[in-house]
């Protein structure tokens, strides 16, 4: 998977509440034929970044399927970084080496491996945290109010 960052061109995101999905963040919803890429974990967890046909830019995060969770009673801690643009090329799908997903009060964890993190790239909601060898380690859903936490628990516990 090859990821490029572009601090210069800021992003907005938003997240939607939609039934079934735990947790979805949309940059832009215009369909252009979008390529899914997909992060699995054996059959039981999945999420999905949609990209742009042409250009690549990141258009919309999808948590799909969570059977690996855990809820915590303190936010979520990552550092302070600049926002820019994301851009990923790749395969359509990626088997992660783990998939451990904890809902903190304001926002949401992912770790798809027990390699260290090396760097942040933050990217709207999503902050992206890579080995030192540009591998996705995981990824974190930051700035989520109390009613979207609760739309990812809630859908999580009836899934």
């Amino acid at each position: 998977m090859n990821y490029t960052f572009d601090p210069h061109t800021s992003v907005h995101s938003v997240f939607v509440a939609e039934d079934y999905f735990p947790a979805i963040i949309e940059y832009s919803s215009e369909e252009l034929n979008n390529l899914f890429l997909e992060f699995n974990y054996k059959d039981t967890d999945m999420f999905e970044l949609s990209v742009h046909p042409k250009t690549h830019i990141l258009k919309r995060f999808s948590l799909t399927l969570c059977n690996h969770y855990e809820i915590k009673s303190e936010g979520i801690n990552v550092p302070n970084i600049e926002d820019g643009t994301m851009t990923i090329t790749g395969p359509n799908s990626t088997e992660c080496e783990e998939f451990i997903a904890s809902v903190y009060t304001n926002g949401l964890s992912i770790i798809l491996s027990s390699t260290p993190v090396a760097l942040f790239r933050r990217s709207g909601h999503l902050v992206f945290a890579f080995s030192d060898n540009n591998e996705l380690v995981g990824i974190h859903l930051i700035g989520l109010t109390e009613s979207e936490v609760s739309h990812i628990k809630n859908e999580l516990t009836t899934a």
